[in-house]
């Protein structure tokens, strides 16, 4: 706040503070005299000591002038000695003062009474021991001029021990508008709940047999649960003067004795133990829903991060979706007619060993894209197992006859040994057990100048299962204990220093585990001794019954068809055109979409390869008017062909009326394997 309004807020709490001491100083001086003089009701102690709590110190000493002042007068109009009027003010700021000091220690400058432990501190360790102090004083003190230590003491203490109990706390809560944020409610509801403790009070005290004090609790219970910590103070407050008044000023039911300082401490002690039952039902509810509030905040910011993290990932999908179609665009061209210049025979030694260093630059290119790809749907979990018979021995040799060539460049020995029953049929995702395979085979290669990279392949059986074991070592640079511990993370290079020699994106471990795992399997690296690494690998695989296992395959028909190829780059179509002549087919081009459904309209096709993103139709709306054309294009085999290979993308191609996709960079063996397989089914199995 503003120096001004700080000055305007001071002063109205200093106002109000001075107001109140004043008027209770004049009950309890006028009206609760008993017992060698003392007050049996003080509860101006704990609104001074709440004013030197919540006042700047220089407010403070101004307060407490004023109230010394005050105190002193009426001591003297009431006609004490000049030593008494001196040293009851004197005590009284003394105590508070002090029990100010040991609030502030044992409850922080803050003073946030918001828990029953907090407000035993202040009621054990600051009031108790100021007020105890403040009445062995006063004993002492007026001992000397003939009171009684005794009476002095007890009378003392009892008066100004409950008052601060009561008023005090009552204060501190009641300064606290923030208390009253979780327990909003009408002004007219307020002032009739307040009005409710009033006549309580009035009522409690009324000269009757009946015990009418029970009425407290019922009202100030209400007060707790509707109003709050808070509310329960300022009821605390309003209880406690109109009961002062009554307990003095009402005349004693029939039969009862009792003196005005028995009347005046039961009733401190009744208000004092209803205040703080009260008073605990509050907290409890308002700690209940402050809990309630912070859950409900903490839900609201995990469904916020949540909505981030989808944002996050929906951003990434589509950046890499991006990146695939920028990247594998110029890739078509780049591998696709590297492929078909290096079916020519006529060409010279020289510039078939170029073409190869481009081929294989360009294989090293997709490799990385192909990573980045594959480790975004292993992390999205989108990765899907095909398992289909396969006989381990086969699929190793196929696999090591892959990198064989790679490792015969660099005059490595490549070993390879089988251990257990490998002939025998399993069940397992033959491409990605060859990419496993492959990503170690291909690492140890890279990471071994000379020497031998062996693969070691095991099966052992295990009832209806067999558990398939591969051991992958080398002699080459080996690996140190912090590198072993960190490889199958993601992004993580064997040889991370910035005069590293070998290239790659780091992904290629991290893929393996996402795969190796999705299995029910488990990859792992030997400890590192010395020169060269180990990787074991161990997958369960169920073994294929003996219908599987004799199942012929399905026979290949020619690949001669009539194919309608769409695509709007120029270079991609003319690439694909060149190999669909290679393998036999007449090709018809398109240039979009709108071109595509006109030529599918006119004439029938065998087979459509479809490019997606196109000007003015694109593939999947083009592929929907096809299908909606009826007939045979119904039915037609339509192949995705897209440099966008996100799982997103061939979910909404097949949504489309797509058959299957088929990736780009064109390679001639992939393409001639997704040809074959749709022009050899049936016609209604496809449209199944």
């Amino acid at each position: 706040m503003s120096a001004r309004n700080g000055r305007i807020h001071y002063l109205a709490l200093g106002g109000c503070l001075a107001a109140l001491f004043m008027l209770s100083t004049a009950f309890s001086l006028v009206l609760t005299r008993e017992g060698e003089g003392i007050a049996t009701v003080w509860l101006g102690g704990g609104v001074l000591a709440a004013g030197f709590l919540m006042l700047p110190r220089r407010w403070s000493l101004g307060l407490g002038a004023l109230c010394w002042t005050f105190q002193f007068g009426c001591n003297l109009v009431l006609g004490n000695s000049l030593v008494h009027a001196l040293t009851f003010p004197i005590l009284t700021i003394g105590e508070a003062a002090f029990t100010a000091w040991l609030a502030v220690k044992v409850c922080g400058p803050a003073l946030r009474l918001t828990t029953l432990s907090r407000l035993a501190r202040l009621i054990g360790l600051a009031v108790a021991p100021a007020t105890s102090l403040s009445a062995l004083l006063a004993a002492d003190v007026l001992t000397l001029y003939g009171h009684s230590f005794d009476t002095v003491l007890a009378n003392w203490f009892y008066g100004h021990a409950l008052g601060m109990v009561i008023v005090l706390p009552a204060i501190l809560l009641a300064a606290r508008p923030g208390l009253m944020r979780e327990f909003q409610r009408p002004a007219i509801e307020e002032l009739a709940l307040y009005a409710l403790v009033a006549a309580s009070g009035v009522i409690a005290f009324t000269p009757m047999r009946f015990p009418l004090v029970l009425l407290f609790f019922p009202a100030m219970t209400l007060v707790a649960f509707r109003l709050g910590p808070r509310g329960a103070a300022i009821a605390a407050l309003i209880m406690g003067v109109t009961a002062s008044i009554m307990v003095v000023q009402a005349p004693l039911a029939e039969g009862v004795s009792w003196s005005v300082m028995e009347r005046t401490r039961a009733m401190q002690f009744l208000v004092a133990l209803c205040f703080f039952t009260s008073l605990t039902t509050a907290m409890a509810i308002f700690e209940q829903k402050r809990m309630k509030r912070l859950w409900i905040g903490r839900t609201r910011a995990a469904r916020a991060s949540q909505d981030r993290a989808l944002a996050a990932g929906k951003a990434k999908t589509e950046f890499l979706a991006t990146m695939s179609h920028e990247i594998r665009t110029p890739m078509t061209s780049i591998v696709g007619f590297t492929e078909v210049l290096l079916t020519r025979e006529d060409l010279p030694e020289h510039a078939r060993r170029q073409l190869s260093l481009i081929d294989r630059a360009g294989a090293s290119l997709l490799s990385v894209v192909n990573d980045i790809l594959d480790f975004s749907k292993v992390e999205a979990g989108e990765v899907t197992l095909n398992p289909v018979p396969t006989v381990p021995r086969a699929l190793v040799q196929e696999t090591l006859a892959i990198v064989a060539e790679a490792a015969k460049l660099k005059g490595l020995d490549l070993r390879l040994s089988f251990i257990g029953p490998v002939d025998r049929t399993v069940m397992i995702d033959e491409l990605r057990v060859r990419q496993i395979l492959l990503n170690l085979l291909s690492n140890a290669i890279k990471f071994t100048d000379h020497g031998r990279v062996s693969l070691e392949a095991q099966a052992i059986a295990q009832g209806d299962h067999m558990a398939l074991r591969f051991r992958v070592s080398d002699t080459g640079v080996g690996l140190t204990p912090d590198r072993a511990a960190r490889l199958f993370k993601r992004f993580s290079q064997g040889d991370a220093s910035v005069s590293r020699t070998h290239g790659g994106t780091g992904l290629g471990l991290a893929i393996c585990k996402g795969l190796v795992e999705l299995m029910g399997g488990h990859i792992a690296v030997e400890p590192p001794s010395g020169a060269g690494a180990v990787f074991g690998i161990e997958i369960p695989a169920p073994v294929a019954d003996a219908q599987t296992q004799a199942a012929p395959e399905s026979p290949v028909q020619p690949l001669a068809a009539k194919v309608l190829l769409v695509d709007d780059h120029p270079a991609n179509r003319e690439l694909a055109a060149t190999v669909l002549d290679i393998l036999g087919c007449e090709v018809t081009l398109a240039e979009d979409g709108e071109e595509a459904v006109t030529a599918a309209a006119s004439r029938a096709f065998d087979l459509i390869l479809m490019d997606v993103h196109m000007p003015r139709m694109d593939g999947l709306q083009a592929s929907r008017a096809i299908r909606a054309l009826g007939g045979e294009n119904a039915t037609l085999p339509i192949l995705a062909m897209s440099a966008d290979v996100m799982p997103e993308m061939e979910a909404a191609c097949l949504e489309a009326g797509m058959n299957a996709t088929v990736g780009k960079p064109i390679q001639i063996p992939a393409l001639h394997a997704a040809l074959a397989r749709w022009l050899g089914r049936d016609a209604s199995a496809i449209a199944a």
